[in-house]
């Protein structure tokens, strides 16, 4: 249901029956988020507020507890517009899996997301959160590292992600609403866009190697440095992940994505992967054989078993889609550039 003001839309489940509640969210909620689930099914309500406000939207959900679970970019909050969100749990707790890992936030605490990526979010308890969509030109001003920021846990209680917390938890959604002012809605965009910025410096830092006493172990490193060699030999294959590798070496899944962050130097499993994957589709892109294969051909040779999705993370690297790089590089005469669509 939408207000007249274009920058705000609202939604709630008070204007059915009860009975028919969660049904009308999947149905009207659901096709934007993901497959969405919740243990409060029978007796199911929620709120949600989206405020579009110079470079950032300010979701504001509350109510039942709720699972939702996507495989591909957010469509709530468009992933071509707005390529990060931040969200913040306002009280209880919270999980989000990623490719990479999962993380678990109490009260307060916050993530940076990666709105491209597969995302499962799982709150039993209740929904109750401020969720922030981060336009590019946001990103690329404040947060130039952010994505080597998406795995990190912004902890409500330390330095500036408290700021930030602090901040965020005393924002009121009416108030939000009724800021008209551009200049205002500018002022309010860059002063919590700063304290994330300073508050994922902080984090990194913290969790890089070597900081507060902490060295990589020369069995970490030697480790490190096998899976590399591994995964370059095998990032081909579709069904290479976390878990493949962790059986491969004799270590937990855990274990694996702890060995990339002390001695990866800011690269993710995740991140590796999918690097020496688009970099072998560069290759190929660029080669002569290359040129004659469709692009979803390209796709399954590299490693990627959805072609949609190798798509997709070419472009956000590349700026461009694999067919108009490699037009780009001249490896493709026009009579023949069908083969890549």
């Amino acid at each position: 249901m939408a207000e007249t003001d274009s920058r705000v839309q609202r939604f709630h489940t008070g204007m059915v029956a009860r009975k028919d509640r969660f049904a009308f969210w999947a149905d009207e909620i659901g096709p934007h988020v993901g497959r969405l689930d919740s243990p409060q099914r029978t007796d199911f309500q929620q709120e949600l507020t989206i405020v579009d406000t110079a470079g950032l939207a300010f979701m504001r959900v509350h109510g039942s507890g709720a699972t939702i679970e996507r495989k591909g970019p957010s469509q709530l909050m468009g992933a071509e517009v707005f390529p990060y969100h931040l969200l913040i749990k306002l009280d209880g707790g919270l999980a989000i899996s990623e490719q990479r890992g999962r993380v678990e936030l109490g009260a307060g605490d916050m993530v940076l997301i990666d709105s491209w990526q597969p995302l499962r979010l799982r709150s039993t308890e209740a929904t109750n959160s401020w969720t922030l969509g981060l336009s590019q030109a946001m990103v690329s001003r404040w947060l130039p590292h952010a994505d080597q920021s998406t795995d990190l846990r912004l902890a409500a209680g330390k330095g500036w992600a408290g700021m930030l917390s602090g901040c965020l938890r005393a924002l009121d959604v009416e108030h939000l609403c009724s800021i008209q002012s551009l200049a205002e809605r500018q002022l309010l965009g860059d002063h919590l866009m700063s304290m994330l910025s300073f508050a994922l410096e902080q984090s990194r830092r913290a969790a890089q190697p070597g900081a507060l006493g902490e060295r990589v172990s020369p069995r970490d490193g030697e480790l490190h440095a096998r899976m590399r060699r591994w995964i370059r030999d095998h990032h081909a294959d579709t069904e290479v992940d976390a878990q493949k590798l962790a059986a491969r070496f004799n270590v937990s899944v855990r274990y694996v994505h702890k060995v990339f962050a002390k001695s990866g130097r800011g690269m993710t499993f995740l991140e590796t992967l999918q690097g020496d994957r688009l970099d072998a589709a560069v290759r190929m892109l660029r080669s002569p054989e290359g040129a004659h294969k469709y692009v979803a051909q390209v796709a399954y040779d590299c490693g990627f078993a959805d072609p949609a999705y190798f798509g997709l993370v070419f472009r956000k690297k590349y700026g461009c889609t694999p067919r108009t790089f490699a037009l780009q590089q001249g490896q493709v005469a026009e009579g023949r550039a069908q083969f890549l669509r």
